[in-house]
């Protein structure tokens, strides 16, 4: 990776060459109205997008309809050669897609660099996996030939949040057009301009036009139409449960349409005793738990730990700060930048406030050299001596506000990690296999994983189009990611042949 390539690019006509929906394979407009974004480093503005009203979904929509009509007719073997233009292209565009992450969310560059650089992989992985996507013969005599395959859905309605702006379209793109489908993407008016780079380099790269729209907007108007719209025949979202349910109830007052939700969580991470004599976990425990300054729905920010230990681990987490500075995400040693806006920054201010009247909060001692107050800053923190059940304990933060919880024994661990209404990630540091494996199938989670060193922890490399998870409780349903992921954008069909 080149880091000298990105800011050779000038922020400024990066900006403006983003500013309207992508729809039939170039800019759309309606001139309904428009709407600004800040640089959350340190609130220079960058500049206004111009958002389309329900008339400019339903354009999106139909060009969508229209393409998929030759689309998800077109042989395996031609649209994966299509789509590995596609990946070829995102890839040659990766430090481009990085500064705008960069600019809009305030992700640190180099974070966002490495990040992005695993999008072309994304979509190459369901190329691969769509090949597998056939069907089974289920009757064969004399007289009847029973079928089963399986077929695209048609157009796709993604919305789409802002913390991940990039790769939250991959895993949804990826999923969809590989199966066949085309697509529509809603994404966050607070970082609107990664979603329309992306189409614009998969259309020039010979995508077909209307295979992947873009519309701009925000979600009482654009998401609620996208979602409720007759013509759409997947809705898929990631975001919070509250707008998660709000889309569920929009999919579903015009037509029957499946939703595939992924949205919040509070995710455990148990430590046993057993390895609190490696010093080097506390770098990934913290990794797990702070990346992107807390605003990931997997984030792990329930620590629990054995209560004889509540000291060493904060000790710990004090020890592994020291290589994570918070400040300007264009500065190479940055690895923790602001929130995304003023908003979000309120917002996680006041569970800081809630934390401290019921109980203590204690700062991490990161570098801040480069913090400063102009920016949407809130360096990371924990929270103990939280009542159990208390609201810090149980909401969704979304912020680098980390509770550490003490248990009293294995069951009382697994009981605790149950303890919330989310039932996204999960995960348990033990060399005990054995009592890893059975805390595991005791414990709600899509997914969950089990370390038993620091060296394991980074050794192992995650599998984000490789690996199928399926949210439990309130982080939402239907299967995200693996081959059944793939499915999902799909629909079975049966036929027989009789004679």
């Amino acid at each position: 990776m080149d880091m000298d390539q990105a800011p050779r690019l000038n922020p400024e006509q990066l900006l403006k060459r983003y500013q309207r929906s992508w729809i039939a394979g170039s800019d759309w407009s309606d001139n309904t109205g428009a709407m600004a974004s800040f640089n959350p480093a340190d609130g220079s503005a960058l500049g206004e997008v111009e958002t389309v009203s329900e008339a400019g979904v339903n354009a999106a929509v139909a060009s969508s309809r229209r393409a998929f009509a030759a689309w998800g007719r077109l042989p395996a073997l031609e649209r994966s050669r299509i789509l590995e233009q596609v990946a070829a292209a995102i890839a040659g565009r990766v430090n481009e897609l990085a500064l705008l992450e960069t600019l809009e969310v305030g992700r640190p560059l180099l974070d966002a660099t490495q990040l992005n650089a695993q999008a072309p992989g994304i979509l190459r992985r369901y190329i691969g996996m769509a090949d597998g996507v056939r069907g089974d013969v289920v009757t064969a005599d004399e007289r009847q030939l029973g079928l089963s395959w399986r077929r695209p859905r048609g157009v796709v309605g993604a919305i789409l949040p802002w913390n991940f702006p990039v790769m939250n379209v991959m895993v949804r793109l990826a999923p969809a057009l590989a199966a066949g489908n085309t697509v529509v993407v809603k994404p966050s008016e607070h970082a609107p301009r990664a979603a329309l780079a992306l189409a614009q380099i998969a259309t020039e790269a010979g995508l077909p036009e209307g295979v992947f729209n873009v519309v701009l907007g925000d979600g009482p108007v654009a998401g609620q139409a996208l979602a409720a719209h007759p013509d759409v025949d997947l809705v898929t979202f990631t975001g919070s449960t509250a707008t998660g349910l709000a889309i569920s109830r929009a999919a579903a007052t015009t037509t029957l349409k499946p939703v595939l939700l992924e949205c919040g969580g509070k995710s455990p991470q148990i430590v046993l005793d057993d390895c609190f004599d490696d010093p080097g976990i506390w770098q990934p425990v913290f990794f797990s738990s702070f990346w992107n300054s807390g605003q990931w729905c997997a984030a792990k920010t329930r620590l629990l730990v054995p209560r004889a230990r509540l000291e060493q681990a904060l000790d710990g987490l004090q020890g592994a700060a020291a290589a994570w500075a918070v400040g300007d995400p264009m500065a190479a040693e940055t690895r923790l930048g602001p929130l995304v806006n003023t908003a979000q920054q309120d917002r996680v201010l006041e569970y800081f406030d809630v934390a401290r009247r019921e109980g203590t909060v204690v700062e991490l001692d990161c570098p801040r050299d480069t913090m400063t107050e102009k920016g949407c800053y809130v360096a990371p923190a924990v929270a103990l001596e939280q009542p159990r059940g208390s609201r810090v304990t149980r909401e969704e933060v979304f912020g680098p506000l980390l509770t550490v919880e003490a248990f009293d024994g294995i069951d009382d661990a697994i009981a605790l990690a149950n303890a919330s209404d989310y039932g996204l990630m999960a995960s348990i540091w033990t060399n005990r296999m054995d009592i890893g494996y059975r805390m595991a199938r005791q414990i709600t989670a899509g997914g969950l994983t089990i370390t038993s060193s620091a060296e394991a922890a980074m050794a192992s490399v995650p599998d984000i189009a490789g690996a199928c998870l399926e949210p439990q409780k309130q982080s939402g349903y239907g299967p995200d990611g693996g081959s059944q992921g793939l499915w999902a954008y799909t629909t079975s069909q049966s036929l027989t042949l009789a004679s």
